[in-house]
């Protein structure tokens, strides 16, 4: 099983100094090949290769103009070059997305709780109305959907949006419970700590985000890029009878981002944030006046983001 580790960057001393010597014992481990993402004017990849000898670091990857069409820089969505390298050059089974700042907790093993929930099936169709016990009615023979994307979560600095980060400055580890996501609903997935299986990544793209929306006519948005890929995810995972879980790998998220910074960028986009959940299925019909209650201001983003989601498809499928 080949699994590909990506983690986008802009602070390179922190990268080399915290973050590697923190991972390299579980990468070593799981002999994983870890791509770099560092954030720029021309971002990077660098790729580093893992297995029972060591670290092996490749040289840098470099891309054409046409691979780089759909990658948006200056956010954390450049992600996606990574998860597209990982594609060109191994083809994983699984991909990981860690933010730099997150660090493996003391004792555990967040790689290998990831592949277990990804090699987990689970049933979706019913909810049980105890913790503890199967309740009365409960039919027996119920579908199984394998788990195509993992969600992790974290110990440390939670992942609140700017509003909850001014009511609550001091909060730390938050409760996350473990869930499968049923049917039909949608989650706040966070790309600072998920894995999802190959079959994904057609639609594990992250948003269109950052100052190069500005070239498309369209707001400057930021720190949406995973919050609404999932939503594209997750919308995927329920056409393809597979499924979603979270909270079932943990890790440290070591240091809070700042809240004037993030509530800036957050207001731009808020709005949009409040009804494109309702809308994400225009993207696969593509018939984007046929939703009378969408504003024009997501109608007109979610026309963009189908047209790079679909020359992202096209960009991972010619590399097969």
């Amino acid at each position: 099983m080949k699994i590909a580790v990506i983690v986008p960057t802009i602070r390179q001393e922190m990268f080399i100094r915290t973050f590697l010597p923190a991972w390299d014992h579980l990468f070593t481990k799981h002999e994983v090949y870890l791509f770099a993402v560092a954030d720029g004017e021309n971002p990077i990849v660098q790729p580093y290769f893992y297995n029972s000898s060591g670290k092996y670091v490749a040289d840098m990857v470099d891309f054409t103009n046409t691979e780089l069409e759909p990658i948006y820089n200056f956010t954390d969505a450049c992600r996606n070059l990574g998860f597209y390298v990982a594609k060109r050059e191994i083809d994983p089974d699984i991909y990981i997305s860690l933010d730099d700042d997150v660090l493996p907790i003391e004792g555990t093993d967040p790689i290998q709780e990831h592949i277990d929930a990804l090699n987990m099936s689970v049933q979706l169709d019913w909810v049980n109305t105890s913790t503890t016990h199967r309740m009365r009615g409960k039919p027996y023979n119920l579908p199984e959907y394998p788990v195509w994307l993992s969600h992790g979560v974290w110990k440390g600095v939670p992942d609140l949006d700017a509003i909850q980060q001014l009511q609550y400055p001091d909060m730390r580890n938050v409760d996350c419970p473990q869930l499968k996501i049923l049917r039909g609903v949608f989650f706040p997935l966070c790309a600072m700590n998920f894995a999802f299986r190959k079959e994904l990544l057609p639609w594990a793209y992250q948003a269109p985000m950052g100052r190069k929306l500005a070239e498309d006519g369209l707001p400057v948005y930021d720190r949406f890029a995973d919050i609404w890929s999932g939503l594209v995810m997750k919308w995927a995972i329920d056409e393809h009878q597979a499924a979603a879980v979270s909270g079932f790998s943990t890790i440290y998220h070591s240091r809070a981002s700042n809240v004037y910074t993030n509530l800036k960028k957050e207001a731009v986009g808020m709005e949009v944030n409040e009804n494109i959940w309702k809308f994400i299925y225009l993207l696969f019909l593509k018939h984007f006046n046929c939703a009378p209650n969408a504003d024009s201001e997501t109608t007109n983003y979610l026309k963009l983001y189908h047209k790079r989601l679909t020359q992202w498809q096209k960009l991972i499928k010619d590399v097969e």
